[in-house]
């Protein structure tokens, strides 16, 4: 089984990536093109159309990353994906050459309101809802879950890399209810998204309760850089990139594509930064 390799731009855009020289070089080596905000609705921007076109123009596969939203959210990503439709129905845009990741319920649910032709998945925000990944780990939890997705047309799991081979309950589907074949894996590396919040960590000040966060204007910092954050009492060295914490795992797990297969990953996603 051949593994497809994408890469995820995050906070970059793809003039960003020009600039900076790696557009040449992304293109040359990567298959697939993950484009979007995964965390942030703040960063929800219609540009993001016109990047899938140019994108597959190229040659490539498009999966446009959706974040958590609010009903501030909702309505931008409502807007995007109307924008999406007219691409396809101009020509522009091969829907069969476009996925959606959604990391929140009612992505999914505009997803469907909208009769989007694009192939959906679960992002990793919804990783715990299928999967626990903790203590070096990668199991099912119950076939119930499996089949809750599957009846929404997604059978696609983005997760991250744990910085070693996992242990898996795969091969023991019959006793929780699942059939390994029923789902792939799409894996992030090297860095894994420990957890997110609804507001910015960086940019945020101090709110207090009779004040709400979305009084707040975004600054948009982590377009800027991440930010290291340390602890006596935590041995890892944290990441901080807008709302979402991230643990590095530099080290490769594996050392051939079997070892892939075996956790079910067909795909591989190289995120340059957090």
């Amino acid at each position: 089984m051949a593994i497809e390799k994408g890469i995820r731009l995050g906070t970059m855009t793809l003039a960003g990536l020009r600039k900076s020289g790696g557009l040449e070089a992304a293109l040359k080596g990567f298959q697939r093109f993950y484009i979007g905000p995964e965390f942030c609705e703040n960063l929800l921007g219609r540009g993001l159309c016109g990047e899938a076109a140019w994108l597959q123009e190229k040659g490539k596969k498009v999966c446009l990353l959706t974040p958590m939203i609010s009903e501030k959210g909702a309505g931008l990503l409502d807007a995007l994906f109307k924008d999406l439709l007219k691409l396809v129905k101009s020509g522009r845009l091969d829907p069969e050459g476009l996925e959606i990741t959604a990391n929140d319920f009612g992505a999914i649910e505009l997803a469907k309101r909208n009769r989007l032709p694009f192939k959906l998945n679960a992002g990793r925000l919804l990783r715990n809802t299928v999967f626990n990944d903790c203590e070096k780990s990668l199991t099912v939890n119950n076939g119930l879950a499996l089949d809750f997705f599957s009846e929404l047309g997604i059978n696609r799991y983005e997760l991250s890399t744990i910085g070693a081979a996992p242990r898996i309950n795969f091969n023991q589907g019959r006793r929780y209810g699942f059939d390994r074949r029923s789902f792939k894996i799409t894996l992030y590396y090297p860095y894994l998204n420990l957890t997110s919040t609804r507001t910015c960590l960086v940019g945020m000040r101090d709110v207090p309760p009779e004040e709400a966060a979305r009084g707040v204007a975004c600054s948009r910092e982590c377009l800027i850089s991440s930010f290291e954050l340390a602890h006596p009492s935590i041995n890892e060295k944290m990441l901080i990139r807008g709302n979402t914490v991230f643990l590095e795992f530099a080290e490769q797990f594996y050392t051939s594509e079997k070892d892939l297969a075996r956790i079910n990953v067909d795909r591989l996603v190289y995120a340059p930064f957090p």
